[in-house]
């Protein structure tokens, strides 16, 4: 049931988190309140119209990702909004899921890709693994990866003819998935 928009404008100017929290929850919230509420004090207001706005700021968006580590939280990174650039600066990061984030980035350095291949968290290593930016000769080296060969199977740098060897491979185990690549 929609909610009285002049109900919804209180709540999102109230001075109670809650009700602040609850405006959050409007989809049809208006602009000037959800850039008021992108910036509010209360991370919950933030992360909950993160969450639930369609049209959610990217900085926003990102900034929820990186303060709220509780349910959910995934999901903000697949939000139409998210942003892509400059997230490589977040490789090092010591939490491994915003560590992942470096890998939605077009621009991450080839090197920086190949070595989220080796981290310890096996969600990095796969996110990294289906990087275009991925150096061939890493590339090649998880197609024979039982960790990794799905994920760098679904590396988009993968020509067609390596694409139709790896298929071929399903067909034929006697052929290596080593020589798809040359």
């Amino acid at each position: 049931m929609p909610r009285d928009p002049e109900s919804v404008r209180r709540d999102a100017l109230s001075a109670h988190p809650v009700l602040r929290r609850r405006a959050a929850w409007v989809h049809s919230l208006p602009p000037d309140l959800v850039a008021r509420l992108a910036d509010d004090e209360d991370l919950g207001v933030r992360v909950t119209l993160a969450q639930n706005h369609p049209d959610a700021p990217g900085a926003l968006l990102l900034r929820s990702f990186l303060e709220y580590t509780g349910p959910e939280r995934s999901h903000l990174a697949t939000r139409p909004n998210f942003p892509t650039a400059q997230l490589a600066a977040f490789a090092d990061h010591e939490d491994p899921e915003v560590r992942a984030l470096a890998a939605r980035d077009p621009e991450t350095a080839p090197a920086v890709v190949e070595r989220l291949t080796r981290d310890p968290d096996p969600a990095v290593r796969a996110a990294a693994a289906r990087h275009p930016n991925l150096p061939r000769p890493r590339l090649t080296e998880l197609l024979d990866d039982e960790e990794l060969a799905h994920p760098a199977a679904a590396n988009p740098a993968l020509d067609v003819a390596a694409i139709r060897r790896l298929a071929r491979t399903l067909v034929d185990p006697a052929v290596s998935s080593a020589d798809t690549l040359t």
